[in-house]
């Protein structure tokens, strides 16, 4: 490879790594929302009976409606629990924040690449960060990354590098996707 292809190529590894930031980015902060808020339901709930004991008494008339109050929630907080279990948020929400630590250092890497002057190093740098890049890549198609999502990185990528759509010619600029099979609809 020439030095010059080395530096598009990069380019474009550049742009990948971004939009595939952008997706776990996404994943990270919808599985940390979902964690916080059986964090919440775990605590709200012995609080609230407890709450409810202690400010009305087993005597009182409202006792039974509050108490099914408390119970609907516990009973919200246990299947969000099993199901956070089952689908694996934990893991989930991990690997998303560690993917999206690794792309953001390639994407990193890749940006500052053409900067290497040394020629004999600028081809080492490449191929080091390609066999990263590839490692990762294989990571992260485990993760059963929808097409949906590959528009959304699609879509970011091209709004942030400002450049046009390969399919439908056109530049994002707002947060709203358009219709478009590679840049938009999702």
């Amino acid at each position: 490879m020439t030095e010059s292809e080395i530096k598009e190529t990069a380019k474009d590894y550049e742009f990948y790594c971004f939009g595939t930031t952008r997706i776990f980015e996404k994943r990270a902060s919808s599985l940390k929302f979902l964690r916080t808020l059986i964090t919440f339901l775990g605590l709200i709930t012995p609080i609230m009976a407890g709450s409810i004991f202690l400010s009305f008494g087993t005597h009182e008339k409202l006792t039974p409606y509050l108490i099914a109050i408390a119970g609907i929630a516990a009973a919200i907080q246990l299947a969000l629990s099993t199901w956070s279990i089952v689908a694996r948020w934990d893991e989930s929400y991990e690997y998303a924040v560690e993917s999206l630590r690794s792309n953001t250092e390639l994407y990193n890497s890749f940006k500052s690449l053409p900067e290497e002057k040394d020629s004999a190093r600028l081809l080492e740098r490449y191929q080091q960060l390609k066999a990263l890049y590839e490692a990762r890549e294989l990571k992260d198609l485990g993760q059963n990354i929808k097409d949906k999502e590959k528009r959304f990185a699609n879509f970011e990528s091209l709004k942030y590098y400002k450049q046009k759509c390969q399919l439908c010619g056109s530049i994002p600029i707002s947060q709203k996707p358009g219709k478009c099979t590679a840049c938009g609809n999702f």
